[in-house]
């Protein structure tokens, strides 16, 4: 655990410092052999509190009021009874439109009051030098990270807090226990989440086994499939956190945690990965304003764009790459991620409808289940043997074979 306290640690000061390797308006591309390239990949996102609840709709689905009080940002539907499939539709108040999961942590209290967060920011990192590794985020993703009943300083890699001045960097590194930030620095908490999959679980009795933390870049065996790095931070007005600080969790300071539920528009997702992680860019901060080259918008096709609370339409969906003739018709898009690994992202398929995707390379198949979320779209990821390299051909049916896409991908 101190190696991976380190290697995540180093990622947020690196992050947190004063030199900045991009501009406000840049998207600069890193080599994989730069020092920054795992946590300078990335994008953000920036979002608002949505509310204060009792509620956790991972640890306790249907019972509303059985947890300790949580902050909530992102979705403004979430409720102890959501689902992505819910939420995925509803508004947002992150300041990109595609972003419309949920995040929660304890509430931060200041002797004895709580006090909410002017700013959530989502970053979302690459975390290794091989993004060819890196899959999205599966749809319906649930993970918890930290210990909400921590009786001791947790690794400040996971969990902790530190001061900032903002434009300047942190004037107190990260640590387990919250410092003294006095009048002129922010106080920030952030949590760091596992990113390595099972590949088959969406979440598991403990919430949290079905995940796990790469070391030195690489997933285990039992986890072997790896998502770009979720770290989630909560900022405070300066000047505001000078008194005792605990959380709701047990009224502690030691229990730092927080829950992620993916509801994210999974072609808007997909739309990053493809133009920061893929492409080696520190793309930051992300919304509907700013976006890096070649992404015309936050709610791509294959995404059902939900009115934002501040009453301005998303913009317009754009023509899919991937469109057949009929603009309505079902789309997929094959592309090899690794060696071994072929993702494969469906558009304009039923909703919630369960579709088999399979891959056919000379006389050998490989082939997966998938069910398309509440827009019609899914991302599935299938095991190929390395052996493979030329033309394969995908195909997708559902609906007994009434419904159907073929694409072609060339294996290497």
């Amino acid at each position: 655990m101190a190696a991976l306290a380190a290697t995540v640690f180093g990622v947020l000061t690196i992050l947190d410092g004063t030199n900045n390797p991009a501009s406000a308006d840049g998207f600069r591309i890193l080599s994989p052999s730069a020092s920054d390239f795992p946590q300078h990949v990335d994008w953000v996102t920036t979002c608002q509190v949505t509310k204060n609840a009792p509620d956790d709709p991972i640890v306790f689905p249907g019972m509303p009021g059985r947890a300790h009080d949580h902050t909530f940002s992102g979705n403004t539907s979430i409720n102890a009874y959501s689902t992505a499939e819910q939420l995925v539709n509803q508004r947002t108040n992150c300041t990109n439109s595609g972003d419309t999961a949920s995040y929660w942590m304890p509430t931060l209290l200041v002797d004895g009051k709580p006090l909410n967060p002017y700013q959530v920011r989502a970053y979302y990192r690459a975390a290794t030098r091989d993004t060819s590794k890196l899959v999205a985020i599966p749809f319906g993703l649930k993970i918890l990270a930290g210990d909400a009943m921590a009786t001791s300083p947790q690794s400040a890699g996971i969990a902790g807090f530190q001061c900032r001045i903002e434009g300047e960097g942190a004037t107190v590194r990260k640590q387990s226990l919250p410092p003294n930030c006095g009048p002129r620095a922010l106080l920030e908490a952030s949590v760091v989440f596992p990113n390595c999959w099972d590949g088959k679980n969406l979440d598991s009795a403990d919430h949290k086994s079905h995940m796990s933390y790469a070391k030195d870049f690489k997933c285990d065996a039992a986890h072997p499939v790896q998502i770009p790095q979720l770290t989630l931070a909560e900022r405070f007005t300066k000047g505001r956190t000078g008194g005792k600080i605990t959380l709701a969790s047990m009224n502690s300071p030691m229990t730092l945690h927080a829950d992620f539920l993916n509801a994210w528009k999974p072609a808007a997702m997909a739309e990053l990965m493809k133009h920061c992680i893929y492409a080696h860019r520190f793309c930051e901060t992300v919304s509907d304003s700013r976006m890096p080259p070649g992404m015309k918008t936050t709610v791509p096709s294959g995404s059902a764009a939900a009115p934002r609370p501040t009453a301005t339409a998303a913009p317009a969906p754009t023509k899919s790459p991937s469109a057949t003739a009929s603009s309505s018709a079902p789309a997929i898009t094959p592309a090899q991620r690794s060696g071994t690994r072929l993702a494969v992202d469906g558009a304009r398929f039923p909703a919630h409808v369960s579709a088999k995707v399979v891959v056919s390379f000379g006389g050998s198949k490989r082939s997966a289940v998938v069910e398309a979320g509440h827009d019609g779209t899914f991302s599935a990821s299938l095991s190929i043997p390395g052996s493979w390299s030329g033309s394969a051909e995908v195909s997708v049916t559902a609906n007994a074979g009434k419904l159907s896409a073929r694409n072609t991908v060339e294996l290497r």
